[in-house]
């Protein structure tokens, strides 16, 4: 009977863990009125969009992002909101005045997973930094 009530125990704790609004401290999406796919710009003049407006696991997408003049992409990652999952690094490339990052994110248990791009941007002449956060679902 104490080995049960452990294993109950046990059990129990690591459904707790699964948690969907424990993954991040962070507020919801502030940008919830962007539309996937379609530019969302932040204050300090970063627009943010994605390659398609419904993405699914396990797939290849792409990110852009166009920086106000003087600035450059100094960090870039992936991280899962519903459910942490790690963080995925995201290697930028600038294209013209467009920078660009191909990626695709893991398959989770959770059928519409919220995932976070994490860009700091740095101003080459001040190297002042900035991280904007840009929402977006996978859904499969």
């Amino acid at each position: 009977m104490v080995r049960f009530k452990l294993a109950l125990l046990f059990l129990l704790c690591l459904l707790m863990g699964c948690d969907q609004l424990s993954a991040t401290d962070e507020p919801l999406p502030k940008n919830s009125a962007c539309a996937a796919g379609a530019p969302c710009t932040f204050s300090n003049g970063v627009k943010v969009w994605l390659s398609d407006a419904a993405l699914s696991p396990e797939t290849p997408f792409s990110i852009f992002a166009k920086l106000p003049a003087g600035f450059v992409i100094t960090d870039a990652k992936l991280e899962g909101v519903t459910m942490y999952m790690g963080f995925i690094p995201q290697q930028f490339k600038r294209q013209g005045n467009v920078w660009q990052s191909d990626t695709m994110v893991g398959i989770c248990a959770e059928n519409n997973m919220l995932w976070k791009l994490a860009l700091t941007i740095t101003n080459n002449t001040s190297l002042q930094s900035s991280t904007v956060y840009y929402y977006f679902y996978v859904n499969y």
